[in-house]
């Protein structure tokens, strides 16, 4: 999910990640984050979000990471 041109997000946009999160792990899927506001960081830093979803810095690190295997943190959501 490409948050770069996200400013804010509340605790309604974090509960539909959640959301979406446990929709596609249903499904044996996975879902990322890419990220680089400071703000949203924190926020996810806070609320444990950044244990459960991977985040990286561009679309094209989040494919690299999904292509090489690398699998999300082992947290339930």
């Amino acid at each position: 999910m490409d948050l770069e041109d996200v400013g804010f997000i509340d605790s309604t946009g974090l509960g539909v990640l959640v959301g979406r999160l446990k929709v596609v792990r249903k499904a044996d899927g996975w879902l990322s984050v890419v990220c680089t506001n400071e703000r949203i960081l924190r926020l996810f830093a806070i609320t444990g979000l950044d244990q459960v979803l991977p985040v990286h810095a561009s679309v094209d690190a989040a494919v690299v990471a999904a292509g090489s295997g690398m699998s999300e943190p082992d947290v339930h959501a």
